[in-house]
């Protein structure tokens, strides 16, 4: 091809056989002009290998960077990394109300909030009482944050902890640690008046102890029960289920990490047979489901996973984990949701998946009316309007996983489809809604059968 460099090269090479040639035969002033032309014909030469040396280097880039790079990312720090929140979702209204915490940071990458700041003497207090409490010296404390202060860094964004020196950041770790550990012992043990903070922020701290990029590494066992024990706490009056712990699981990231797995439980996402729970769904909301005849049950374990379907002759059940929604729903679910799209995340979308089929059911507030009629749903928000734009607002760009209750939709789907079921309980839904409708068909029946016989007698009356 021409221009190409292997052409180049070769008319490079013929420019310094001419130069040569004229230098035998001129002056020495012409010699030197030949000289300077063969070295610039060097020059040229010297320039096409870098050329080639880039393309390298960007073959290499491609084809074995990425994992190299990645490998060594991962070996830096024995601890899962504390991601920041993705750049998608902070495009999302209010981010800083439901991303960023409100009374107290933890970790770097808030701790220079001027509006934080009124926290920071609050967390020495609680910090040198829990130190005193665990009988612990604040030196061997100290000192075993630092003997590991290269692996905490690496925990977080560099940028976010460039600013601090290795002392800095390992008194930041202690004091954010221990303060942490104390407000978790006091609002396990029923002692949230002995903070020095006022009860209504105590409320707010529990909030801001669940945003993604407001989190500690969890380095050791040391204290998990207590945590462990917070957390169930936290999803009784949130999400009520029956936590269970697995003793072989992995050492959880942080806080969040670990409430997303007490979510999920030790359930595993259901199979669907070959060949099943393809295409797309003609259902839609909650009350499109119950004209069709089902109806809606709280599942007995509350895990995110444990949604099911069982269909009969004319009515269908679908069971679904029971849920509370308050001020702290949406902030809570998008940090998880945050924490889930981030690289250093789960590989699983459940959250987001689980979100998605509850948008999916909930369209207007008479969706909302009906699953807390049947107890799957408990409104501590509002009016169920705002519970209806609360699903519609969280699940906007969301991609769930498309394997996630693929089979519950197949079987929900297959129902929806019996035409003669949905035909009746259609008619069902339509004219006997309430019961003074059953009343008033019983009634027009009783009428009719008495109004029959009296016809009958009429026609063909009895003789003695």
């Amino acid at each position: 091809m021409p221009g190409s460099p292997t052409e180049e090269v070769h008319a490079s090479m013929k420019i310094v056989r001419t130069e040569t040639g004229q230098a035998r035969e001129g002056s020495d002033h012409q010699s030197a002009i030949a000289s300077k032309k063969h070295e610039k014909t060097r020059i040229d030469i010297v320039v096409e290998d870098n050329a080639s040396s880039s393309r390298e280097k960007r073959f290499k880039s491609v084809m074995g960077g990425p994992e190299d790079s990645e490998r060594s990312q991962l070996s830096e720090t024995k601890w899962p990394r504390i991601p920041k929140v993705p750049h998608m979702l902070r495009r999302t209204k209010d981010f800083k109300i439901l991303f960023e915490p409100r009374v107290v940071s933890v970790g770097p990458y808030h701790h220079h909030k001027h509006d934080l700041r009124a926290a920071e003497m609050l967390k020495r207090l609680m910090a040198k009482r829990f130190i005193l409490e665990s009988r612990q010296a604040i030196e061997v404390l100290y000192n075993k944050i630092v003997s590991e202060i290269s692996e905490l860094r690496n925990c977080y964004n560099k940028n976010a902890t460039k600013k601090y020196n290795d002392e800095d950041l390992a008194w930041m770790m202690l004091v954010d640690g221990c303060s942490l550990l104390h407000y978790i012992r006091c609002y396990t043990e029923g002692k949230l008046k002995d903070l020095p903070i006022k009860y209504h922020n105590a409320a707010f701290v529990q909030q801001d102890l669940f945003l993604l990029e407001n989190q500690l590494p969890i380095q050791r066992n040391e204290g998990m029960e207590m945590i462990e024990k917070f957390i169930h706490f936290t999803i009784k009056g949130w999400m009520p289920l029956k936590v269970t712990c697995d003793p072989n699981e992995e050492k959880p990231a942080h806080l969040l990490d670990l409430l997303r797995r007490r979510l999920l439980g030790n359930q595993r996402a259901s199979e669907t047979e070959d060949g099943k729970g393809t295409g797309w769904n003609s259902f839609r909301n909650v009350n499109e489901l119950k004209a069709a005849g089902i109806r809606f049950k709280p599942a007995k374990s509350g895990s995110l996973r444990d949604i099911s379907f069982k269909s009969y002759i004319l009515l269908g059940f679908l069971k679904l984990p029971r849920i509370t929604i308050d001020d702290s729903t949406k902030s809570r679910f998008l940090n998880l949701i945050a924490y889930e799209m981030c690289p250093e995340g789960p590989n699983e979308p459940v959250v987001t998946s689980y979100i998605c089929f509850l948008d999916s059911l909930i369209d207007d507030p008479e969706d909302v009316k009906e699953l807390r009629r049947q107890h799957v749903l408990r409104n501590f928000l509002g009016s169920d309007k705002e519970v209806a734009r609360l699903f519609n607002e969280i699940a906007t760009d969301l991609v769930p996983d498309s394997d996630a209750y693929k089979d519950v939709k197949w079987k929900i789907q297959k129902h929806y489809e019996t035409k003669v079921s949905t035909w009746i309980a259609e008619g069902l839904h339509s004219h006997f809604s309430s019961p003074w409708t059953v009343l008033a068909f019983l009634g027009a029946v009783v009428a009719l059968f008495f109004g029959g016989i009296q016809t009958y007698y009429t026609v063909f009356p009895r003789h003695n």
